[in-house]
Protein backbone atom coordinates (compact mmCIF):
# COMPACT_ATOMS: atom_id res chain seq x y z
CA UNK A 1 0.00 0.00 0.00
CA UNK A 2 1.34 3.45 -1.05
CA UNK A 3 0.74 6.47 0.89
CA UNK A 4 0.86 9.82 -0.26
CA UNK A 5 1.55 13.16 1.53
CA UNK A 6 -0.90 15.59 1.54
CA UNK A 7 0.46 18.93 0.56
CA UNK A 8 -0.40 21.77 2.96
CA UNK A 9 -2.27 24.53 0.82
CA UNK A 10 -0.87 28.17 1.87
CA UNK A 11 -3.93 30.54 1.94
CA UNK A 12 -2.59 33.86 0.73
CA UNK A 13 -4.44 36.69 2.66
CA UNK A 14 -1.93 39.49 1.36
CA UNK A 15 -0.16 40.39 -1.76
CA UNK A 16 2.69 42.58 -1.00
CA UNK A 17 4.08 43.55 -5.36
CA UNK A 18 1.78 44.80 -7.64
CA UNK A 19 1.48 47.48 -10.00
CA UNK A 20 -1.90 48.91 -9.75
CA UNK A 21 -1.47 52.28 -9.82
CA UNK A 22 -1.95 53.52 -13.37
CA UNK A 23 1.77 55.25 -13.27
CA UNK A 24 4.21 53.11 -14.22
CA UNK A 25 4.15 49.88 -16.87
CA UNK A 26 1.38 48.46 -14.75
CA UNK A 27 -2.38 49.52 -15.22
CA UNK A 28 -3.40 52.06 -17.62
CA UNK A 29 -6.36 53.09 -15.92
CA UNK A 30 -8.20 52.72 -12.59
CA UNK A 31 -10.92 51.02 -14.78
CA UNK A 32 -8.01 48.18 -15.08
CA UNK A 33 -7.56 48.74 -11.31
CA UNK A 34 -10.78 47.91 -10.03
CA UNK A 35 -11.32 45.01 -12.31
CA UNK A 36 -7.98 43.35 -11.16
CA UNK A 37 -8.68 44.21 -7.25
CA UNK A 38 -11.82 41.74 -7.79
CA UNK A 39 -10.37 39.06 -8.96
CA UNK A 40 -7.96 39.21 -6.00
CA UNK A 41 -10.92 39.43 -3.74
CA UNK A 42 -12.51 36.47 -5.25
CA UNK A 43 -8.94 34.17 -4.85
CA UNK A 44 -9.28 35.12 -1.02
CA UNK A 45 -6.89 38.00 -1.12
CA UNK A 46 -7.37 40.90 1.70
CA UNK A 47 -4.51 42.95 1.73
CA UNK A 48 -2.97 44.45 -1.31
CA UNK A 49 0.35 46.66 -1.30
CA UNK A 50 0.76 48.72 -4.35
CA UNK A 51 4.30 49.13 -5.26
CA UNK A 52 4.85 51.58 -8.51
CA UNK A 53 8.26 51.13 -10.18
CA UNK A 54 10.63 54.06 -9.05
CA UNK A 55 13.85 54.05 -10.64
CA UNK A 56 15.74 57.55 -12.12
CA UNK A 57 15.79 55.93 -15.77
CA UNK A 58 12.42 55.51 -16.37
CA UNK A 59 9.37 55.81 -13.85
CA UNK A 60 11.09 58.28 -11.42
CA UNK A 61 7.76 58.63 -9.34
CA UNK A 62 7.88 60.66 -7.20
CA UNK A 63 6.42 59.73 -3.07
CA UNK A 64 3.83 62.67 -3.38
CA UNK A 65 2.14 61.50 -7.24
CA UNK A 66 2.16 57.96 -5.33
CA UNK A 67 0.01 58.83 -2.59
CA UNK A 68 -2.00 60.82 -4.63
CA UNK A 69 -2.98 58.23 -6.94
CA UNK A 70 -3.12 55.73 -4.06
CA UNK A 71 -5.62 57.98 -2.00
CA UNK A 72 -7.69 58.31 -5.55
CA UNK A 73 -7.89 54.64 -6.16
CA UNK A 74 -9.06 54.13 -2.47
CA UNK A 75 -11.60 56.81 -3.27
CA UNK A 76 -12.86 54.80 -6.15
CA UNK A 77 -12.99 51.66 -4.20
CA UNK A 78 -14.86 53.19 -1.18
CA UNK A 79 -17.44 54.58 -3.45
CA UNK A 80 -18.01 51.21 -5.63
CA UNK A 81 -18.43 49.19 -1.98
CA UNK A 82 -15.38 47.21 -2.80
CA UNK A 83 -13.94 46.09 0.34
CA UNK A 84 -10.10 45.32 0.71
CA UNK A 85 -7.17 46.66 2.98
CA UNK A 86 -4.86 48.97 0.79
CA UNK A 87 -1.29 49.94 1.54
CA UNK A 88 1.19 51.47 -0.30
CA UNK A 89 4.99 51.70 -0.65
CA UNK A 90 7.57 51.30 -3.94
CA UNK A 91 9.26 48.92 -6.32
CA UNK A 92 12.88 50.98 -6.11
CA UNK A 93 15.64 50.15 -8.66
CA UNK A 94 18.78 49.50 -6.70
CA UNK A 95 20.04 52.95 -8.22
CA UNK A 96 21.58 56.28 -7.25
CA UNK A 97 17.90 57.72 -7.08
CA UNK A 98 17.32 55.06 -4.33
CA UNK A 99 20.45 56.20 -2.23
CA UNK A 100 19.45 59.74 -2.71
CA UNK A 101 15.91 58.90 -1.61
CA UNK A 102 17.11 56.94 1.53
CA UNK A 103 19.32 60.56 2.80
CA UNK A 104 16.17 62.28 2.64
CA UNK A 105 14.14 59.84 4.33
CA UNK A 106 11.71 59.55 1.33
CA UNK A 107 11.24 56.24 1.38
CA UNK A 108 7.99 53.89 1.30
CA UNK A 109 8.14 50.88 2.47
CA UNK A 110 5.88 47.96 3.99
CA UNK A 111 5.19 46.37 7.24
CA UNK A 112 8.15 46.01 9.44
CA UNK A 113 10.19 48.71 7.43
CA UNK A 114 10.62 46.46 4.20
CA UNK A 115 12.01 48.08 1.36
CA UNK A 116 11.14 46.19 -2.23
CA UNK A 117 13.96 46.67 -4.34
CA UNK A 118 14.83 45.28 -8.18
CA UNK A 119 17.81 45.93 -9.70
CA UNK A 120 18.94 45.58 -14.12
CA UNK A 121 17.91 42.04 -15.40
CA UNK A 122 21.09 42.11 -17.17
CA UNK A 123 24.06 43.03 -14.48
CA UNK A 124 24.60 43.11 -10.90
CA UNK A 125 25.20 47.00 -9.75
CA UNK A 126 28.93 47.27 -9.55
CA UNK A 127 28.19 48.57 -5.38
CA UNK A 128 25.56 46.29 -4.65
CA UNK A 129 27.35 45.35 -1.72
CA UNK A 130 27.40 49.16 -0.26
CA UNK A 131 23.79 50.40 -1.68
CA UNK A 132 22.62 47.16 0.47
CA UNK A 133 24.58 47.88 3.21
CA UNK A 134 23.12 51.95 3.00
CA UNK A 135 19.61 50.67 2.89
CA UNK A 136 19.86 48.47 5.80
CA UNK A 137 21.68 51.12 8.00
CA UNK A 138 18.76 53.31 7.80
CA UNK A 139 17.05 50.80 9.27
CA UNK A 140 15.03 48.78 6.47
CA UNK A 141 15.17 45.27 5.41
CA UNK A 142 16.01 44.85 1.66
CA UNK A 143 13.86 42.66 -0.06
CA UNK A 144 14.98 41.77 -3.44
CA UNK A 145 11.84 41.30 -5.69
CA UNK A 146 11.84 38.69 -8.48
CA UNK A 147 14.92 37.19 -7.54
CA UNK A 148 15.12 33.75 -10.21
CA UNK A 149 13.99 36.88 -12.92
CA UNK A 150 18.03 38.14 -12.84
CA UNK A 151 20.22 36.83 -15.52
CA UNK A 152 22.94 37.57 -13.57
CA UNK A 153 22.16 35.13 -10.96
CA UNK A 154 22.10 31.64 -11.78
CA UNK A 155 23.84 29.39 -9.38
CA UNK A 156 22.80 28.42 -5.86
CA UNK A 157 25.86 30.23 -4.69
CA UNK A 158 24.84 33.48 -6.58
CA UNK A 159 21.81 33.41 -4.58
CA UNK A 160 23.47 32.55 -1.05
CA UNK A 161 25.65 35.37 -1.72
CA UNK A 162 22.99 37.55 -1.37
CA UNK A 163 21.12 36.01 0.94
CA UNK A 164 24.16 36.31 3.48
CA UNK A 165 24.09 40.42 3.04
CA UNK A 166 20.90 40.01 4.76
CA UNK A 167 18.56 40.21 1.60
CA UNK A 168 14.96 39.12 1.91
CA UNK A 169 13.46 36.85 -1.45
CA UNK A 170 10.39 37.56 -2.78
CA UNK A 171 9.65 35.09 -5.84
CA UNK A 172 6.95 36.00 -8.17
CA UNK A 173 3.93 33.51 -8.22
CA UNK A 174 3.64 32.97 -12.03
CA UNK A 175 7.40 32.14 -12.00
CA UNK A 176 6.03 29.06 -10.65
CA UNK A 177 3.84 28.07 -13.19
CA UNK A 178 6.50 29.45 -16.01
CA UNK A 179 4.75 32.47 -16.98
CA UNK A 180 8.34 33.95 -17.22
CA UNK A 181 10.09 31.03 -19.23
CA UNK A 182 11.50 27.80 -18.33
CA UNK A 183 14.76 29.41 -16.68
CA UNK A 184 12.77 31.80 -14.66
CA UNK A 185 10.60 28.61 -12.93
CA UNK A 186 14.22 26.46 -12.70
CA UNK A 187 15.83 29.08 -10.58
CA UNK A 188 12.34 30.00 -8.79
CA UNK A 189 12.20 25.98 -8.06
CA UNK A 190 15.87 26.14 -6.80
CA UNK A 191 15.29 29.23 -4.09
CA UNK A 192 11.98 27.81 -3.07
CA UNK A 193 13.67 24.06 -2.46
CA UNK A 194 16.70 25.34 -0.79
CA UNK A 195 14.49 27.32 1.77
CA UNK A 196 15.39 31.04 0.94
CA UNK A 197 11.90 32.25 -0.12
CA UNK A 198 10.25 34.67 2.24
CA UNK A 199 7.40 36.60 0.50
CA UNK A 200 5.20 35.84 -2.94
CA UNK A 201 4.45 38.54 -4.89
CA UNK A 202 2.02 38.88 -7.41
CA UNK A 203 3.84 41.54 -9.34
CA UNK A 204 0.40 42.06 -11.19
CA UNK A 205 0.71 44.55 -13.99
CA UNK A 206 -2.70 43.53 -15.93
CA UNK A 207 -5.57 41.43 -16.13
CA UNK A 208 -3.26 38.72 -18.00
CA UNK A 209 -0.81 37.95 -14.98
CA UNK A 210 -4.04 37.68 -12.05
CA UNK A 211 -5.89 35.09 -14.56
CA UNK A 212 -2.64 33.44 -15.13
CA UNK A 213 -1.63 33.51 -11.58
CA UNK A 214 -5.26 31.73 -10.60
CA UNK A 215 -4.01 29.20 -12.66
CA UNK A 216 -0.79 28.62 -10.83
CA UNK A 217 -2.85 29.25 -7.32
CA UNK A 218 -4.68 26.02 -8.62
CA UNK A 219 -2.09 23.90 -8.92
CA UNK A 220 -1.40 21.47 -6.09
CA UNK A 221 2.42 21.27 -7.87
CA UNK A 222 2.64 25.05 -6.72
CA UNK A 223 2.65 24.30 -2.64
CA UNK A 224 4.39 21.54 -3.09
CA UNK A 225 7.54 23.30 -4.46
CA UNK A 226 7.08 26.52 -2.25
CA UNK A 227 6.47 24.02 0.78
CA UNK A 228 8.65 24.11 4.00
CA UNK A 229 9.47 28.01 3.49
CA UNK A 230 8.94 30.54 6.27
CA UNK A 231 6.72 32.80 4.08
CA UNK A 232 5.75 36.15 5.45
CA UNK A 233 3.04 37.61 3.43
CA UNK A 234 0.07 36.97 6.02
CA UNK A 235 2.13 38.71 8.97
CA UNK A 236 2.04 41.81 6.90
Amino acid sequence: MFFFKKVKKIKLKTDIHSHLLPVDDGVKSFDESVEIIKKFISLGYEKLIITPHVMFDGFNNKTSLILEKFEELKEILKENNINIKLAVAAEYMLDEELMQRLEKNDILSFGNNYLLFETSYYQKPLDFESMIFKIKLKGFTPVMAHPERYRYLETLDNFKQIKELGVLFQSNINSFGGFYGKSVLKKAKLIAKNKMLDFLGSDCHSNRYIDFMSNVLKNNSFYKIIEGNNIKNNLI
